[in-house]
């Protein structure tokens, strides 16, 4: 079994109704459903980053700006995700995706879910950790970096869809 079945299959594991933009008629609604289920786990990170924050404004905690701060930027990134333009440029206007062109696809689609997953493990890690001075911060600064990582990643992925 070949990396590209692997992550093929892992993804439609993750993504009801994907079809691994095999199908020319389905490939910018694969497209959506992958941005779709990223944006929307980053929402449940998001959610989960304002519960934080109601915590702390219950013990009066000293991170309430930096909760906030990636709060937003989780929203930000959530946003660029699903608003971006479906199918960029023309991209999937060809008549044939090459099979190297899938697998690069393919394996941007599965580290931008790994990363959102990682990103709301994080908060759910933080939320817990809401009266704990010293892991709190820790965990703020590790999920910055996690979202920076998944907007980054979403960026590659949007310069593949430009036409060469």
């Amino acid at each position: 079994m070949g990396k590209e079945t692997r992550l093929l299959e892992k993804i439609e594991k993750i993504i009801p109704g994907f079809h691994g933009y095999k199908q020319k008629e389905l490939i910018r609604e694969d497209d959506k459903l992958v941005r779709e289920k990223v944006a929307a786990i980053i929402d449940d990170a998001r959610r989960e980053l304002e519960k934080t924050l109601n915590r702390c404004l219950l013990l009066n905690c000293e991170f309430l700006e930096a909760i906030d701060r990636i709060r937003k930027k989780a929203l930000m990134v959530a946003e660029r995700i699903r608003h971006s333009e479906y199918g960029y440029s023309g991209y999937f206007d060809r008549v044939k995706i090459r099979e190297e062109e899938l697998e690069r696809l393919l394996e941007y689609d599965s580290k931008l879910l790994d990363e959102a997953e990682r990103i709301l493990e994080a908060c759910r890690e933080a939320s817990s950790k809401v009266s704990d001075k010293e892991t709190l911060p820790k965990k703020l600064f590790s999920l910055d970096d996690m979202l920076e990582t998944l907007d980054k990643l979403i960026l590659e992925r949007n310069r593949m869809f430009k036409v060469k």
